[in-house]
Parts: C-alpha cells; sequence; structure tokens
C-alpha cells in the first residue's frame, strides 16, 4: 500500500486490543488478542458509532422521552495539563450525568496513537471509576500523552460520548 500523503490522514498500521468484560462484574480486561492492521484503529469505535446511528434513528420516530440520549461527560479539570516527570496525576470526569437519568460506565485509556510520548504509561486505580491516575513517567524533552475517557450509558441503545486530556510531560 502506498505512504499516506496528507498529514491528517493515515494508512498506517496500527494496533488495536479490545476490551472485554471480566467473568463477574462490570469491569473491564484487555483481550488475549492484539489485531495490527490499517484497518483496526476504527474497531475502537465501531460499537459505538453503530449504536449512536441507531439512536439517530429512533429521534425520528419517537418521542423525546421514548429515546435515549447520550451522556454529556464533563471533566473536573481542564483537558490541557501539564506536569513534571515523576508527578501522579489524576484524570476525573466527576460530574458527567446522563439526560435520561441511566446509569454510566467509564473507561479512561491512553490514546498511543496521539502524543508524542513514547513511555509506556501504567494507569492505575478501577478500570470502571470516573477517575483514574498514572505518575508521569522520566522524559528528557517535553512529551505529549493522551488520554480518552470513555462514557457510556445503560440505555438502549447504548450510547458513549468521549473527552480528551492532553498531558504535557516536562523533565
Amino acid at each position: 500500500m502506498p505512504a499516506e500523503t496528507r498529514p491528517i490522514w493515515t494508512n498506517a498500521v496500527d494496533s488495536f486490543t479490545p476490551y472485554i468484560a471480566k467473568p463477574y462484574g462490570r469491569a473491564i480486561e484487555p483481550m488475549d488478542r492484539t489485531f495490527e492492521g490499517f484497518r483496526e484503529t476504527l474497531w475502537r469505535w465501531r460499537d459505538e458509532f453503530q449504536n449512536d446511528f441507531a439512536a439517530r434513528m429512533d429521534w425520528t420516530i419517537k418521542k423525546p422521552a421514548d429515546a435515549n440520549h447520550p451522556p454529556i461527560v464533563r471533566l473536573a479539570h481542564p483537558d490541557r495539563l501539564t506536569v513534571r516527570s515523576g508527578e501522579t496525576v489524576l484524570l476525573s470526569a466527576l460530574g458527567t450525568a446522563d439526560p435520561d437519568g441511566d446509569s454510566l460506565s467509564y473507561h479512561w485509556f491512553r490514546y498511543p496513537e496521539a502524543g508524542t510520548c513514547s513511555k509506556p504509561i501504567e494507569m492505575w486505580g478501577a478500570d470502571n471509576l470516573y477517575a483514574r491516575g498514572f505518575t508521569a513517567p522520566a522524559v528528557d524533552e517535553p512529551s505529549e500523552a493522551q488520554f480518552i475517557v470513555k462514557v457510556t450509558d445503560k440505555g438502549t441503545p447504548a450510547l458513549t460520548r468521549y473527552r480528551r486530556v492532553v498531558v504535557t510531560i516536562l523533565p
């Protein structure tokens, strides 16, 4: 496949490891298989955009009170943070709500295709809570790491919204 000539587009080979439900509770874990290819980045969002389309179809035939609406994701901090190597960072979506009153599930993850930080970053805290954290890795020059919070409601169809946090890590 020829190289992409438009810098904001990609046909690069990406890796994607889906998350699956653990046998008990709502917690999730990475699947034991990673997929690689130029289509795999889209797989990360596929179920959610299909549910979004289904909900939009419901909005055309149902009364507003009978259709599901997406959660409203709020961050408890700015969407751009600057920290120093070794600092503890808490990412929080406290204040997020669902207009229909549905309960919500959360999933914070690092968005590895975006940003310039090549160091691994291990997040701590439960996978399904509104807040998770990490310790900024040691870097030799300013680097960016990007994180996404995925918030999904328990309506039908389940709707998801995202917020990105860009963390600049200084030496």
